[in-house]
Protein backbone atom coordinates (compact mmCIF):
# COMPACT_ATOMS: atom_id res chain seq x y z
CA UNK A 1 0.00 0.00 0.00
CA UNK A 2 2.82 2.30 0.98
CA UNK A 3 4.39 1.77 -2.42
CA UNK A 4 1.72 2.31 -4.33
CA UNK A 5 1.13 5.51 -2.66
CA UNK A 6 4.60 6.70 -3.18
CA UNK A 7 4.20 5.76 -7.02
CA UNK A 8 0.78 7.40 -7.22
CA UNK A 9 2.71 10.77 -5.63
CA UNK A 10 5.50 10.49 -8.07
CA UNK A 11 2.98 10.17 -11.67
CA UNK A 12 1.39 13.08 -10.06
CA UNK A 13 4.24 15.15 -9.43
CA UNK A 14 5.12 14.46 -13.02
CA UNK A 15 1.95 15.79 -14.40
CA UNK A 16 1.64 18.64 -11.90
CA UNK A 17 5.17 19.88 -13.02
CA UNK A 18 5.44 18.32 -16.57
CA UNK A 19 2.23 20.00 -18.28
CA UNK A 20 3.09 23.16 -17.70
CA UNK A 21 6.30 22.87 -19.24
CA UNK A 22 4.52 21.38 -22.48
CA UNK A 23 2.28 23.95 -22.91
CA UNK A 24 4.81 26.56 -22.20
CA UNK A 25 7.22 24.62 -25.39
CA UNK A 26 4.12 24.31 -27.13
CA UNK A 27 2.72 27.20 -29.77
CA UNK A 28 -0.96 27.83 -29.23
CA UNK A 29 -3.56 28.12 -31.64
CA UNK A 30 -2.40 31.78 -31.83
CA UNK A 31 0.96 31.71 -32.05
CA UNK A 32 0.25 29.32 -35.32
CA UNK A 33 -1.97 32.11 -37.02
CA UNK A 34 1.17 34.38 -38.09
CA UNK A 35 3.13 31.63 -39.64
CA UNK A 36 0.26 30.17 -41.53
CA UNK A 37 -0.11 33.62 -42.89
CA UNK A 38 2.87 34.09 -43.48
CA UNK A 39 3.36 30.55 -45.20
CA UNK A 40 0.01 31.65 -47.20
CA UNK A 41 1.39 34.78 -48.55
CA UNK A 42 5.01 32.94 -49.40
CA UNK A 43 3.01 30.85 -51.76
CA UNK A 44 0.92 33.62 -53.28
CA UNK A 45 1.97 36.90 -54.99
CA UNK A 46 0.43 39.83 -57.37
CA UNK A 47 2.65 41.99 -59.36
CA UNK A 48 1.04 45.61 -59.13
CA UNK A 49 2.13 47.83 -62.54
CA UNK A 50 0.69 51.38 -62.52
CA UNK A 51 0.96 53.59 -65.50
CA UNK A 52 0.14 57.51 -65.29
CA UNK A 53 -1.59 57.62 -68.86
CA UNK A 54 -2.56 61.05 -68.12
CA UNK A 55 -0.18 61.60 -72.16
CA UNK A 56 -2.93 59.84 -74.23
CA UNK A 57 -5.86 62.04 -73.02
CA UNK A 58 -7.68 63.89 -74.16
CA UNK A 59 -8.23 60.51 -76.58
CA UNK A 60 -10.61 57.74 -76.98
CA UNK A 61 -7.76 55.03 -76.57
CA UNK A 62 -4.37 53.93 -74.70
CA UNK A 63 -2.09 51.53 -76.11
CA UNK A 64 0.70 50.60 -73.55
CA UNK A 65 4.01 48.27 -73.52
CA UNK A 66 3.90 46.05 -70.57
CA UNK A 67 6.77 43.22 -70.56
CA UNK A 68 5.51 41.65 -68.21
CA UNK A 69 2.73 40.28 -70.14
CA UNK A 70 4.41 37.21 -71.58
CA UNK A 71 2.73 34.46 -73.25
CA UNK A 72 2.80 32.37 -70.58
CA UNK A 73 1.57 35.29 -68.02
CA UNK A 74 -1.77 35.83 -70.36
CA UNK A 75 -2.55 31.87 -70.41
CA UNK A 76 -1.91 30.82 -66.79
CA UNK A 77 -2.49 34.26 -64.72
CA UNK A 78 -5.44 36.03 -63.95
CA UNK A 79 -5.04 40.04 -64.67
CA UNK A 80 -7.15 42.85 -63.43
CA UNK A 81 -7.06 46.19 -64.73
CA UNK A 82 -8.75 49.57 -62.98
CA UNK A 83 -8.46 52.79 -64.34
CA UNK A 84 -8.42 55.81 -61.66
CA UNK A 85 -9.78 58.78 -61.53
CA UNK A 86 -10.37 62.23 -59.79
CA UNK A 87 -12.42 60.38 -57.63
CA UNK A 88 -11.60 56.55 -57.66
CA UNK A 89 -10.24 53.58 -58.76
CA UNK A 90 -12.69 51.30 -61.19
CA UNK A 91 -11.91 47.92 -62.89
CA UNK A 92 -11.94 47.11 -66.29
CA UNK A 93 -14.27 46.87 -68.13
CA UNK A 94 -16.72 49.62 -66.96
CA UNK A 95 -19.59 52.03 -67.80
CA UNK A 96 -19.26 55.42 -66.55
CA UNK A 97 -23.18 56.78 -66.97
CA UNK A 98 -21.97 60.22 -65.62
CA UNK A 99 -19.53 61.05 -68.36
CA UNK A 100 -21.83 58.87 -71.01
CA UNK A 101 -18.72 56.65 -71.90
CA UNK A 102 -17.70 53.10 -72.00
CA UNK A 103 -14.32 51.40 -71.53
CA UNK A 104 -12.93 48.13 -72.31
CA UNK A 105 -9.48 46.77 -72.19
CA UNK A 106 -7.50 44.14 -74.29
CA UNK A 107 -4.42 42.64 -73.80
CA UNK A 108 -1.95 40.86 -75.77
CA UNK A 109 1.21 39.51 -75.24
CA UNK A 110 3.63 42.87 -74.07
CA UNK A 111 0.43 45.11 -74.79
CA UNK A 112 -2.25 46.34 -73.34
CA UNK A 113 -5.05 48.55 -74.94
CA UNK A 114 -7.74 50.71 -73.46
CA UNK A 115 -10.69 52.19 -75.57
CA UNK A 116 -13.53 54.07 -75.18
CA UNK A 117 -16.55 54.33 -76.55
CA UNK A 118 -20.01 56.37 -76.51
CA UNK A 119 -22.23 55.17 -74.30
CA UNK A 120 -25.42 55.57 -76.30
CA UNK A 121 -24.54 53.33 -78.97
CA UNK A 122 -21.34 51.82 -77.92
CA UNK A 123 -19.45 52.27 -80.94
CA UNK A 124 -18.33 55.65 -81.53
CA UNK A 125 -15.44 56.83 -80.02
CA UNK A 126 -15.44 58.60 -77.03
CA UNK A 127 -12.99 61.24 -76.01
CA UNK A 128 -11.93 61.50 -72.62
CA UNK A 129 -10.49 64.46 -70.85
CA UNK A 130 -7.21 65.30 -69.67
CA UNK A 131 -8.13 66.16 -66.49
CA UNK A 132 -10.70 63.18 -65.97
CA UNK A 133 -8.32 60.06 -65.71
CA UNK A 134 -4.68 59.63 -64.59
CA UNK A 135 -3.37 55.92 -64.46
CA UNK A 136 -4.07 52.43 -65.02
CA UNK A 137 -3.09 49.77 -62.69
CA UNK A 138 -2.33 46.21 -63.52
CA UNK A 139 -2.62 43.60 -60.90
CA UNK A 140 -0.95 40.54 -62.00
CA UNK A 141 -1.91 37.13 -59.78
CA UNK A 142 0.52 34.83 -59.52
CA UNK A 143 -1.11 32.05 -56.64
CA UNK A 144 -1.34 28.68 -55.89
CA UNK A 145 -4.24 29.25 -54.04
CA UNK A 146 -7.11 28.22 -56.11
CA UNK A 147 -9.82 31.17 -54.90
CA UNK A 148 -6.98 33.24 -55.85
CA UNK A 149 -6.19 31.60 -59.10
CA UNK A 150 -10.01 31.60 -59.70
CA UNK A 151 -11.95 33.62 -63.10
CA UNK A 152 -12.39 37.07 -61.76
CA UNK A 153 -13.68 38.31 -64.92
CA UNK A 154 -16.58 35.88 -64.31
CA UNK A 155 -17.07 37.14 -60.74
CA UNK A 156 -17.21 40.55 -62.22
CA UNK A 157 -20.72 39.60 -64.25
CA UNK A 158 -22.06 38.03 -61.28
CA UNK A 159 -25.13 40.20 -59.75
CA UNK A 160 -23.31 41.34 -56.37
CA UNK A 161 -19.83 43.22 -56.93
CA UNK A 162 -19.36 41.97 -53.29
CA UNK A 163 -17.86 38.58 -53.55
CA UNK A 164 -17.30 36.41 -49.80
CA UNK A 165 -14.06 35.05 -50.45
CA UNK A 166 -13.37 32.58 -47.35
CA UNK A 167 -13.91 35.10 -43.98
CA UNK A 168 -13.67 38.29 -46.85
CA UNK A 169 -16.13 40.25 -47.92
CA UNK A 170 -14.52 42.15 -50.78
CA UNK A 171 -15.68 44.41 -53.68
CA UNK A 172 -14.25 43.55 -56.90
CA UNK A 173 -15.17 46.89 -58.64
CA UNK A 174 -13.39 48.60 -55.97
CA UNK A 175 -9.25 48.64 -56.28
CA UNK A 176 -8.09 49.37 -52.74
CA UNK A 177 -10.67 47.04 -51.47
CA UNK A 178 -9.15 44.29 -53.56
CA UNK A 179 -6.03 45.27 -52.67
CA UNK A 180 -6.54 44.82 -49.30
CA UNK A 181 -7.67 41.66 -49.61
CA UNK A 182 -4.84 40.53 -51.82
CA UNK A 183 -2.26 41.93 -49.31
CA UNK A 184 -4.04 39.95 -46.41
CA UNK A 185 -3.67 36.55 -48.25
CA UNK A 186 -0.31 37.35 -50.83
CA UNK A 187 2.77 39.08 -51.11
CA UNK A 188 2.24 42.54 -52.92
CA UNK A 189 5.12 42.80 -55.97
CA UNK A 190 5.33 45.99 -56.49
CA UNK A 191 7.07 46.30 -60.34
CA UNK A 192 6.87 50.08 -60.59
CA UNK A 193 5.15 53.48 -61.73
CA UNK A 194 5.63 53.95 -65.17
CA UNK A 195 5.24 57.48 -67.59
CA UNK A 196 3.37 56.62 -70.62
CA UNK A 197 4.45 58.41 -73.56
CA UNK A 198 1.77 58.99 -76.06
CA UNK A 199 3.76 58.43 -79.79
CA UNK A 200 4.47 60.97 -81.80
CA UNK A 201 2.61 59.55 -84.74
CA UNK A 202 -0.61 58.37 -83.40
CA UNK A 203 -2.50 56.51 -86.18
CA UNK A 204 -6.23 55.38 -85.63
CA UNK A 205 -6.37 52.19 -85.85
CA UNK A 206 -9.96 51.43 -84.63
CA UNK A 207 -10.81 49.00 -82.10
CA UNK A 208 -8.48 46.68 -81.81
CA UNK A 209 -10.70 43.22 -80.97
CA UNK A 210 -11.61 43.73 -84.82
CA UNK A 211 -8.44 44.41 -86.39
CA UNK A 212 -6.38 41.81 -84.40
CA UNK A 213 -7.48 38.16 -83.99
CA UNK A 214 -4.71 37.95 -81.05
CA UNK A 215 -6.25 40.29 -78.68
CA UNK A 216 -7.87 39.09 -75.66
CA UNK A 217 -11.17 40.91 -74.51
CA UNK A 218 -11.16 41.07 -70.43
CA UNK A 219 -15.06 41.68 -70.16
Amino acid sequence: MLLFTIIWTLICATIIIGYPLYLFNTPSTFDKIPNRIQKLKESNTVELISFDIRDFLPGWSVCLDVPQLTDEVIRNNPILFYLESEENCLKLPLNNATFGYTAHVYKNVGKVYVTFKSLQDGVTNFYVPAWHLKKLKILIIRAKDSELKSDWDFKHNLSSTRLRIGNNLVNIQDYEDMLGYFSNVSTIDFKGHYKALKPKRHRSVGSPNFRNGNLVSTG
